[in-house]
């Protein structure tokens, strides 16, 4: 059973969508929708899955290792065993891996290579605002805090967006 996704044809319904999306509104909108949006959240979660094995990891160094720890978020308090943590974001690794090859492989099928790669030579704002917002609307998205802007998640934003041309076989 997947870790990530509960429609076993998402990405395949995902590569649909995009190419209803390229007939009514181009080309640029639907790149922006499957790379700039899907495939982006994809790796996004890649990253954040190695990120916490890392930490889990870092954690597992120290004398007085304990796995099991509460957690309070708000008003709520659960135990979290993090060697379940880390054996699960492990599977989310794998599957994750997996899963872009296959996306990848689906997106070029139905993109032309110089649409690919023209629209990461553009630049383009990553994430589901990315593609949607005018300019002004994510400036004020940003400034109102509603879209997270600082240096690092520009920094996390950048290798994410170095390993999705990866992907691809686009370079600089």
């Amino acid at each position: 059973m997947s870790k990530i996704f509960i429609n076993p044809k998402q990405l395949e319904d995902c590569v649909d969508a995009a190419l209803g999306i390229q007939e009514r509104y181009g080309i640029g909108k639907a790149l922006g929708y499957i790379i700039g949006e899907k495939f982006y959240n994809l790796v996004d979660t890649l990253h954040m899955a190695r990120k916490i094995c890392r930490l889990i990891e870092e954690e597992r160094m120290k004398p007085h290792y304990n796995p099991i720890r509460e957690v309070v978020l708000k008003r709520q308090r659960y135990t979290e065993n993090l060697d379940e943590t880390y054996e699960h974001k492990k599977q989310i690794i794998m599957e994750a891996e997996g899963l872009l090859l296959k996306f990848a492989f689906l997106i070029s099928q139905a993109f032309e290579a110089h649409e690919i790669r023209r629209y990461f030579m553009s630049h383009p704002r990553l994430g589901s605002h990315g593609h949607v917002c005018t300019d002004e609307q994510y400036e004020f998205m940003v400034s109102k805090g509603a879209i997270p802007h600082s240096i690092e998640t520009e920094g996390e934003d950048a290798l994410i967006f170095g390993d999705m041309m990866k992907y691809f076989g686009v370079s600089c």
